[in-house]
């Protein structure tokens, strides 16, 4: 069970490294003003991407902030992240941008088991999306 939820919306906001402006994510209504992702130390942080304003935009968590999509999506963070779609922990479903977009409900639950810098990302748009 989650200790925070959090709804991720995409809209129109200000790009993370790039600048200027496109489709970002916001949580609870928000764009972060310093990119930072809304956590709770020792607890479980779910973010819910059911909303359809979510398509085409799997939100991903990665150990790299590169623009380049490759490396950014070679440091995508697994271990204490679980990527779900309609019940089912599958990274592989999530990532795809097919079953992403078929599935009703869908979420993220993160509880890292250290501190550590991560970034938050789109896996089909990368890292501008995140912060």
């Amino acid at each position: 069970m989650a200790d925070l939820t959090v709804t991720v919306t995409v809209a129109t906001g200000t790009h993370y490294i790039e600048g200027g402006s496109g489709h970002v994510y916001f949580f609870n209504g928000s764009q972060p003003t310093d990119f930072t992702f809304p956590w709770v130390e020792d607890g479980t942080v779910r973010l819910d991407q059911s909303g359809s304003s979510n398509d085409d935009h799997p939100l991903i968590f990665s150990t790299s902030n590169s623009t380049d999509l490759t490396t950014m999506r070679a440091g995508i963070i697994s271990s204490g992240v679980t990527y779900y779609l309609d019940g089912s922990s599958t990274e592989a479903d999530y990532t795809d941008a097919d079953t992403f977009n078929a599935a009703t409900t869908r979420y993220i639950e993160i509880t890292p088991a250290s501190a550590t810098d991560f970034y938050f990302a789109c896996w089909v748009h990368g890292i501008g999306m995140g912060g």
